[in-house]
């Protein structure tokens, strides 16, 4: 097996000719992952912290329209969280459809982890530009 900048060849050894994978290599969590492009990778692995952060964000979400919660800091703290990491789950409470069904199936980006979603503080409100940002465009 070899690793390229921009794929990776496996040879077999009772062939002469090598399997090319297009990937890359990207750091996710302290750790090294082959990123492949998704049509190649046949078994999604979901990301519990990262579903975890989801589900926050949408309890963030409901919080804020609880009528008791009458500010920001309310609701935050009615959740138990800090003011603002409770406007950071908000933000994540908005993501694009498409891509929040493929952070819950495992099919998001291999640099797409909890702690790179949670420290994005310039999301854009449009799905397109969220998926530019985070890799799914």
């Amino acid at each position: 097996m070899t690793v390229h900048r921009d794929r990776v060849d496996i040879k077999f050894v009772d062939s002469d000719d090598p399997v090319s994978i297009p990937a890359t290599l990207v750091r996710c969590s302290g750790e090294k992952r082959i990123a492949a492009v998704p049509e190649n990778y046949l078994h999604p692995r979901p990301e519990a912290s990262l579903i975890k952060l989801i589900v926050r964000a949408h309890q963030a979400s409901k919080a804020l329209a609880e009528p008791k919660n009458t500010t920001i800091e309310a609701a935050a703290t009615s959740m138990a969280v800090s003011t603002p990491y409770f406007c950071s789950l908000l933000r994540l409470a908005h993501l694009a459809p498409d891509i929040t069904t493929a952070i819950l199936d495992g099919r998001q980006p291999a640099h797409l982890n909890r702690k790179f979603l949670a420290r994005t503080n310039n999301l854009p409100i449009d799905w397109h530009g969220q998926r530019e940002m985070l890799g799914f465009a």
